[in-house]
């Protein structure tokens, strides 16, 4: 039957953290054990973070380290010397979750900076530094956070990362695509394979390459993230297909495996929680939908399309996508995003989609085409979406998003020709970190721009990232472009600024 079922529903879990932290004995571990893939820390919370590893032989190696679970001490200090530690233990890191350890540490105080490390026998870890969020309730002015998507290995390095150490974001939110698992050759880089990753094997030595790259290793050191996942990290939509549900379940528990996030999938489980929320203070309400595991069929229309123009990428518009039952999220999880824009106690509610909500038209063989990837593949439930938060009067709604490897600044209005003025929301879309968008895929935007006149601005040959600052007046954009990524060391600049002032939709250039 088809998982319309809301499987996280509010606090319900599909699977539990995958490491207990208690002390048990442990089987012994291949020689030459290690931390190849460093630390990261993820999914904070204003009392609590989740820390990260592997264990591995090398970075090449993903078998397992041993044939039983295996003891890895964790601590975490308010130094970055380790000299002052206020919480440790002892994690069990399951060979059936390839001895990836995540610890779930509690009791932390809000809004500050903590340093942690692992040890395995002898083997000590590299020192991570992560943070906590503010308290729910706290009164705070000003909170600052990146926004990454879409890094692809063979289109070049992802040195923008390093951009970062001048932000100091309190933490990075990915908003998918961390891998590709699609190879097309002749890029910057390679992939371990060409064929697609189609077992837990295959899925687990694609992230293992990605996590090699030393710019996203260093920032998985000093920041924490909240990730998501897209199409290129799993399935692009619902399915009953037996096959492709195994090749989902293969893809969530490798990318659970290498992520800092705090629910895993049951194992062979081709579910997994994805969405979730986060309250800054009462600055900010941040809400991530899985886009993924519930929606409708994102090609309703590839019967009626030139499936030559833009690779099949754009379909043209067609009766059946404008049918009121089509979902991206679910109706159970179409509720949980209801409850938490009308029951909201931020200033700032931003909603991070994998994809962008904006809708826009495009022309082809003097026929109405549209990227029925985003949301404009569901246009009533995002019309239900704007709908709602027009009647709640949420304040300052903004989403943020990734998906097209380009910038695009826009107001979200319920159809093409509205006038922005009255777009219930603004959209602020980031490039990718080194995925390119090619010329069949540009060129249709770009020449539909006259068509689209919510849409501020589009660049689609930048690579980068946002860094986002929210403060009691503004949410102030930064586009932070890399001048190159075919190569190391890219340098990361400012480019553009756009700002959302509070009370007003619409992000105009400073």
């Amino acid at each position: 039957m088809k998982r319309r079922t809301f499987l996280a529903g509010s606090g319900l879990l599909v699977g539990a953290p995958a490491v207990i932290i208690r002390q048990s004995s442990a089987g012994s571990v291949s020689h030459g054990t290690r931390f190849p893939f460093s630390v990261a820390s993820g999914d904070p919370t204003a009392n609590a973070v989740v820390l990260w590893t592997r264990l591995a032989r090398d970075t090449v190696d993903t078998s397992p380290v041993a044939s039983t679970p295996v003891n890895v001490e964790w601590m975490v200090a308010t130094d970055r010397r380790m000299t002052k530690v206020v919480r440790r233990g002892v994690a069990l890191a399951q060979p059936m979750y390839g001895h990836s350890v995540h610890v779930d540490v509690a009791g932390l105080a809000p809004d500050r900076e903590y340093w942690y490390a692992f040890r395995c026998g002898n083997e000590l870890s590299p020192v991570g530094r992560t943070r906590t969020l503010p308290s729910r309730r706290a009164d705070i002015s000003r909170f600052r956070f990146n926004v990454v998507s879409c890094q692809n290995w063979e289109q070049g390095y992802f040195d923008a990362y390093d951009g970062m150490a001048a932000d100091d974001p309190s933490f990075v939110m990915h908003v998918g695509d961390y891998i590709y698992d699609v190879s097309r050759g002749g890029g910057v880089r390679a992939h371990e394979r060409r064929a697609l990753p189609m077992t837990l094997n295959d899925y687990r030595r694609r992230h293992a390459l990605y996590k090699t790259d030393a710019a996203l290793r260093r920032a998985h050191e000093t920041f924490p993230f909240i990730l998501t996942l897209d199409n290129h990290d799993g399935l692009e939509d619902n399915t009953t297909d037996v096959a492709q549900l195994k090749r989902r379940a293969a893809a969530y528990q490798a990318w659970y495996e290498f992520q800092p996030v705090r629910y895993a999938p049951l194992p062979a489980s081709p579910a997994m929680q994805i969405q979730r929320g986060y309250d800054i203070g009462n600055l900010m309400r941040l809400t991530i939908p899985d886009t993924r595991q519930f929606r409708d069929s994102e090609t309703p229309c590839a019967s009626v399309s030139d499936s030559k123009f833009a690779f099949g990428v754009y379909e043209q518009a067609c009766k059946a996508n404008d049918a009121t039952e089509r979902s991206m999220l679910g109706a159970g999880q179409e509720l949980w995003l209801a409850d938490r824009l009308q029951n909201t106690p931020a200033q700032w509610n931003v909603i991070a989609s994998t994809v962008k909500m904006t809708p826009f038209d495009m022309r082809h063989n003097d026929a109405l085409y549209r990227y029925l990837q985003s949301w404009d593949g569901y246009p009533a439930e995002r019309n239900r979406i704007l709908d709602q938060i027009t009647a709640a009067r949420v304040p300052n709604p903004v989403s943020l998003s990734g998906d097209i490897h380009s910038y695009m600044i826009s107001s979200v209005v319920r159809n093409v020709g509205d006038d922005p003025r009255t777009a219930p929301m603004t959209e602020l879309v980031g490039t990718s970190i080194s995925a390119l968008w090619p010329e069949p895929l540009d060129k249709p935007m770009a020449q539909g721009l006259p068509l689209n006149p919510h849409v501020n601005y589009y660049e689609s040959q930048q690579r980068g990232y946002m860094r986002c600052t929210v403060t009691r007046d503004s949410l102030l954009t930064d586009l932070r472009t890399i001048d190159f990524t075919d190569k190391p060391g890219g340098t990361v600049r400012t480019s553009k600024r756009f700002v959302v002032e509070n009370g007003k939709t619409g992000a105009q250039e400073i």
